[in-house]
C-alpha cells in the first residue's frame, strides 16, 4: 500500500468516525411525552347549556392532578376536587350563566411530564370569537427545542452528511491514479 492510499484509507476511515458520531449525537432523546388528546367541553366550542362536567382525556395515565378549573362571567363553576382515572381528568361543574368560560388544567403524566394549558369555549347561543381562537397547550407548544429536534437537527444530519460525501467524491477526483 503507497502513502497516498494509506492517506486516503486514514481520511476515508476519519470521515466514516467523524459521520457516525454526528449521527449519534443528532439522534435526540425520545419525546414521547403524553399530552391532552380530548376535552369536553372544546377548544372553541359553544355549547347550549353549561355541562355538569369536564372531561379532559390525554395520552396516558396521569399520575397527579395539581389543578382544574372552570371560570366565567361570574367567577369559578367548579365543583368539589377533580379526580383522575388512568388517562382521563374530570371535574365536577356548577351551571353557570351564557359567557364565555376557561377551563385551566396542570396535571403530571405517569412519565412525570407535566402538562399544563386551557381551553376556552363559549356557553349560550352565541357563535365562538376570538377568545375562542386561542388554542389549547399542552406545556410542550412553548418548547422551543421542538423545532430544533424536529426540522433543524434532521436537516443538518443531511447536509453534514452530503458535504462529506462530496469531499471524498472530489479528493477520488483529484488523486492520481497510481496505475
Amino acid at each position: 500500500m503507497t502513502g497516498t492510499a494509506a492517506r486516503r484509507g486514514a481520511v476515508r476511515l476519519v470521515l466514516a468516525a467523524v459521520a457516525t458520531v454526528l449521527c449519534w449525537a443528532a439522534v435526540p432523546p425520545a419525546a414521547a411525552h403524553d399530552e391532552l388528546l380530548f376535552s369536553d367541553p372544546s377548544e372553541s366550542g359553544v355549547l347550549r347549556a353549561m355541562p355538569s362536567r369536564a372531561i379532559l382525556t390525554f395520552t396516558g395515565p396521569v399520575a397527579e392532578v395539581h389543578e382544574v378549573t372552570v371560570t366565567g362571567p361570574d367567577g369559578s363553576v367548579a365543583n368539589g376536587t377533580p379526580t383522575a382515572t388512568g388517562p382521563e381528568v374530570r371535574q365536577n361543574l356548577w351551571s353557570g350563566p351564557d359567557g364565555a368560560y376557561t377551563l385551566t388544567y396542570d396535571v403530571v403524566s405517569s412519565d412525570g411530564h407535566e402538562m399544563a394549558g386551557e381551553i376556552r369555549f363559549e356557553v349560550g347561543d352565541g357563535t365562538p370569537d376570538e377568545v375562542g381562537a386561542a388554542s389549547s397547550s399542552s406545556g410542550d407548544g412553548d418548547d422551543p427545542d421542538g423545532v430544533l429536534r424536529g426540522v433543524v437537527v434532521p436537516a443538518g444530519v443531511v447536509l453534514l452528511s452530503g458535504a462529506c460525501a462530496l469531499v471524498i467524491r472530489h479528493r477520488r477526483r483529484a488523486a492520481p491514479s497510481a496505475t
